[in-house]
């Protein structure tokens, strides 16, 4: 791994980790523009690294969605008895957006890049 890869990945869990809490605050405060507008930027994140890191598309997805793990399996369950299964279920389908979002983005940037 080039140290240029290896610094745009560093680059994008931190990405990840501010986008997430981002994320959680838009959730938690009800501004649903705002959730909407932070989760494409997964996507927009995922296409900026993968341009300038040249790295593959699901390491990138991979680095952006890596902080949101622990605070999933932790949101999860504790949403459960209060939400139920279904409106707790949320968190991991939002998580799976985002990460496919990010993918998509960095796929794109990578066909893109070629022509």
């Amino acid at each position: 791994m080039e140290s240029r890869q290896a610094i745009v990945l560093g680059l994008s869990v931190v990405a990840g980790a501010v986008l997430f809490f981002l994320v959680f605050a838009a959730v938690f405060n009800g501004l649903w523009p705002l959730l909407i507008l932070f989760t494409v930027s997964y996507g927009i994140a995922a296409a900026v690294a993968v341009r300038l890191g040249r790295t593959r598309p699901l390491l990138v997805a991979s680095a952006l969605v890596c902080p949101a793990v622990p605070w999933l399996t932790w949101l999860f369950p504790a949403s459960i008895p209060e939400a139920g299964l279904l409106r707790a279920s949320l968190w991991p389908a939002s998580v799976a957006v985002m990460f496919l979002l990010a993918w998509l983005g960095g796929t794109l940037a990578t066909r893109f890049a070629s022509r």
